[in-house]
């Protein structure tokens, strides 16, 4: 018999959750590399300043620090996209991690979530729309890890370490 043995939600969308949940974690690492590459610092020193904010301060970090250089504007355009996705993809995840998940009717999942206020809210999501923000996420790791590598060598001209 698999586990757990007690109904937590549909498994499929338990599962697409979870898939969420790691693909956030992989996410947030191009943080860490973006605020790295517009900074100009190292990698170990955005790490530290990433672990101690929030995704929003990450992201006004990171625009306080474009506005220190005179960038590209295809740089800059795609930065700009990169802070707005991130905006929205932690929000995403935040809805469906800090919820509480239960089937619902026509092969859907019901979100029920507690505001800061108080007030509870449940929407309906199906289980392509859970996967929609696991695949958004796997995206724009993709997108933050090679716009970051672009930024470090192209705009500050970084030299490439080995490893």
């Amino acid at each position: 018999m698999s586990w757990p043995r007690y109904q937590v939600a549909p498994a499929e969308s338990v599962h697409a959750l979870g898939v969420v949940s790691i693909n956030y974690a992989r996410f947030e690492l191009t943080h860490v590399w973006m605020l790295a590459a517009v900074a100009n610092l190292k990698e170990r020193q955005a790490a530290v300043i990433s672990a101690r904010t929030n995704p929003s301060d990450r992201v006004r970090l990171i625009e306080t620090f474009m506005s220190q250089v005179d960038w590209p504007e295809d740089a800059a355009a795609a930065t700009k996209h990169y802070l707005k996705a991130m905006g929205i993809l932690t929000t995403n995840r935040n809805l469906l991690v800090h919820s509480n998940m239960v089937e619902a009717w026509q092969n859907r999942t019901a979100i029920y979530s507690i505001s800061r206020q108080g007030n509870t809210s449940v929407i309906q999501s199906s289980l392509e729309e859970i996967r929609q923000v696991a695949d958004d996420l796997n995206e724009y790791f993709d997108f933050g890890h090679k716009l970051s590598n672009y930024i470090a060598t192209n705009i500050h001209h970084a030299a490439l370490e080995e490893g």
